[in-house]
């Protein structure tokens, strides 16, 4: 989406908030997008995925409600910006499932993995947006990868194949570093040797393919920890490489959200501890191996009152209560809640119900509203719309969001950081 047309909004009045309280003139960049009709549930954990300038998000959890399911697409108008709408997509009998991994090439969307809360798949879902049907990929062991989930996913295309590599997550519970490598023309898996030296097994990191390599970044290890290291994996030799990176490096966090953008890795967000989210932002030069802080942590009007934070803190020591997000008593399992229902893989029903804690402010306003940053968040999605970073979702201490959000990506704001500490 070109600039020009992001600050084309003829015959509609801009809505505007003071900025003049942000000294991070990169605030002034975002615009909340706030639709008027029916939208998605709250949800964190899905997948976001683009085709011909729109957004779609698939599946994902509510921590209190367990996984949703749901298939919805975000239409984003170029000249009434108050007329951008959700459309509810039909599934075909898909069942929730939520932290799996999608990609897109061509006219296709590649959803693999996941969990419906009780199992978790390596079946890879396809739908074609062009004729809106869906197909599968069934496992073939011993190629395909073991069920995951809280993995990553990026598209790969070497001139005459294109592919998909999924690295890390959740196998039965336990982090994985191993890389598998799915040819989308030939609908075949390879796994990829373990090198040394290589990434530790992670979860809940972020990923991106630049040029021959595959990045990762962060995630949370077999402790627990957060991490801040970044990896790179040669796809034409399979080798691992730790990157000695410069700079304002981040520290380490979990369930964050990566884009590429021209020659930068962009980071938003993200957990570093338990209720300790984040809405800063990091670019990482891959020419330079720089990273740089160029959105500081801001303190947005938080949605979740200090009722419900004490509430939160104590169903952490309840052990009636559900435990505590992205990681459980024992650090090496799964995250995932566990629900009580009756569906099969990808089946017709459904857990249980019960009331979001956190419903949402309600508000008259629809449109776009300039210069209003998004809340810290971890498990939200992000995507690259031409120059724009679409954010949609995550949660914060439980609390689920549907809100949307774009960021206008101006070279001169994420690369000038990056300039400055080569000057200086």
């Amino acid at each position: 989406m070109e600039e020009s047309k992001l600050r084309g909004r003829e015959n509609f009045t801009e809505l505007k908030v003071d900025t003049k309280k942000y000294l991070d003139p990169s605030v002034d960049l975002w615009e909340e997008i706030r639709p008027a009709r029916k939208h998605p549930a709250r949800r964190s954990y899905h997948s976001a995925s683009v085709w011909q300038n729109r957004m779609f998000i698939y599946g994902g959890q509510d921590l209190r409600e367990g996984p949703q399911r749901g298939f919805w697409e975000l239409h984003l108008t170029t000249s009434r910006w108050d007329e951008d709408n959700w459309e509810e997509l039909p599934t075909e009998g898909q069942g929730p499932l939520c932290r799996h991994s999608a990609i897109v090439n061509d006219d296709n969307m590649y959803i693999f993995g996941g969990s419906d809360g009780i199992t978790e798949y390596n079946t890879t879902l396809i739908y074609n947006f062009a004729n809106r049907s869906w197909s599968r990929i069934n496992p073939e062991r011993p190629t395909c990868p073991p069920p995951l989930d809280s993995h990553t996913a990026a598209l790969y295309d070497d001139g005459a194949n294109c592919y998909m590599v999924v690295f890390g997550g959740y196998v039965s519970g336990d982090r994985s570093n191993e890389t598998y490598v799915l040819n989308l023309n030939a609908a075949k898996w390879r796994q990829v040797p373990l090198s040394s030296p290589a990434p530790e097994a992670r979860a809940n990191h972020a990923c991106a393919v630049y040029g021959d390599y595959f990045y990762i970044f962060g995630g949370s290890n077999d402790e627990g920890e957060k991490l801040n290291d970044i990896w790179k994996l040669n796809l034409k030799t399979d080798t691992w490489e730790q990157i000695n990176a410069q700079g304002d490096i981040p520290s380490g966090r979990s369930g964050h959200s990566a884009v590429v953008f021209k020659e930068f890795l962009i980071i938003f967000g993200g957990m570093k501890d338990i209720t300790r989210e984040t809405n800063e932002m990091f670019s990482f030069s891959f020419e330079r191996n720089l990273w740089a802080c160029f959105q500081e942590e801001h303190q947005v009007k938080d949605p979740v009152t200090a009722e419900q934070l004490e509430e939160y803190k104590k169903s952490k020591a309840s052990p009636t209560m559900p435990r505590p997000k992205n990681e459980c008593n024992s650090p090496t399992r799964s995250p995932i809640k566990r629900t009580t229902t009756n569906t099969s893989p990808h089946g017709e029903s459904s857990p249980s119900r019960r009331k979001t804690l956190y419903d949402g402010p309600a508000t008259p306003i629809s449109g776009r509203i300039r210069g209003n940053a998004p809340h810290a968040r971890d498990g939200h999605s992000a995507v690259i719309l031409g120059n724009t970073m679409m954010i949609f979702g995550g949660d914060r201490h439980q609390m689920p969001f549907n809100d949307v959000y774009a960021y206008t990506l101006v070279e001169n704001v994420v690369a000038a950081p990056v300039l400055n500490n080569l000057i200086n």
